[in-house]
């Protein structure tokens, strides 16, 4: 069982939040920590023009919204938004809260990723901890 688990969660239509929470909730022992995480990749420049005036705030808020209410169903549930690079972001993250466990969905992978996709293959590859990828 782990005490301290980090579940990265993407808002798309491939990733399904639930499922991962689901395996977090196994594999957590008494008390453990589960945060839940988003990363937010930059917007390009050339694309920012077109984002209607306050996208950015509107989409945060919507996003800290939900992240809070899914960690409100752990005992020790907490979350996060931080923006960059996913794979990166998800790494620097994990270590800074001595996470022991990242559970991490995985989309359908193209040629370059053909087992897994490419965010969580870097996690996998870099974690210092144990990785959980769900397909």
């Amino acid at each position: 069982m782990y005490s301290n688990i980090l579940v990265p969660v993407a808002f798309d239509e491939d990733h399904n939040p639930d499922a991962a929470l689901n395996v977090a909730r196994a594999l957590a022992g008494d008390g453990a920590r589960i945060t839940l995480l988003h990363v937010m990749e930059d917007v390009p420049a050339y694309a920012i023009n077109y984002m209607p005036e306050g996208y950015a705030e509107e989409l945060r808020k919507t996003l800290e919204q939900d992240l809070a209410t899914r960690a409100a169903e752990f005992d020790a549930g907490a979350w996060a938004i931080v923006e960059g690079q996913p794979g990166h972001e998800i790494l620097d993250y994990a270590e800074n809260i001595g996470a022991d466990c990242i559970v991490i969905a995985s989309h359908r992978p193209g040629f370059g990723d053909y087992l897994i996709g490419s965010t969580a293959s870097r996690v996998v590859r870099h974690a210092k901890c144990a990785v959980m990828v769900m397909r």
